[in-house]
């Protein structure tokens, strides 16, 4: 969804809230994402602040991910609040040619194009900051067996596969002597 920013005065708030059953272009925004949201409600407020557009905003639901060891489904809860300060890339709304200063305090920035701000793009950020970078279903998973029977139930070591010879690939070099 395209929020035009290019009217909204000094101190002008535009307010929206919804959830991902409500919006279709949410659903657009987030369906390229390799987590599957499952649920999703958000809070968001634009207000003009100077040179910059300030978005603040909250949100919290529940998506699918896969572990990146056993690779099964595991469900994550997300809860979130986030400040963002929106600068114009190419300086037709700041109208000073779009360089700034940034201040420690405003580390969190991003540009938006025009006078339009992407909400969808913008809150699709926001979950991918805030979802693990190293998505695991339990810290006790083991992953998948190294056999390649699908048989057996993931997390558990269903064979001496590792160990056999012509199976791991590695196992040659266990009586590798190295000449000094």
């Amino acid at each position: 969804m395209l929020i035009s920013v290019s009217n909204l005065k000094q101190g002008q708030v535009i307010e929206l809230k919804g959830s991902l059953q409500s919006y279709a272009w949410l659903k657009e925004a987030f369906a390229s994402m390799e987590a599957k949201i499952k649920a999703f409600d958000f809070n968001l407020v634009l207000e003009r602040k100077g040179d910059f557009i300030e978005a603040e905003g909250k949100f919290y639901g529940n998506a699918d991910l896969n572990c990146v060891r056993c690779l099964e489904p595991f469900n994550v809860t997300f809860n979130d609040k986030f400040r963002v300060y929106l600068y114009s890339e190419d300086g037709t709304y700041v109208g000073d040619g779009g360089e700034h200063a940034i201040k420690d305090d405003s580390m969190e920035f991003a540009f938006f194009r025009g006078d339009k701000v992407d909400v969808g793009e913008l809150l699709r950020e926001q979950i991918m900051l805030n979802l693990p970078d190293y998505p695991v279903c339990q810290d006790s998973c083991s992953g998948c067996c190294g056999c390649g029977k699908q048989e057996k139930p993931v997390n558990t070591k269903c064979c001496k596969a590792d160990d056999a010879e012509g199976k791991n690939p590695f196992y040659n070099l266990k009586n590798l002597k190295l000449k000094k």
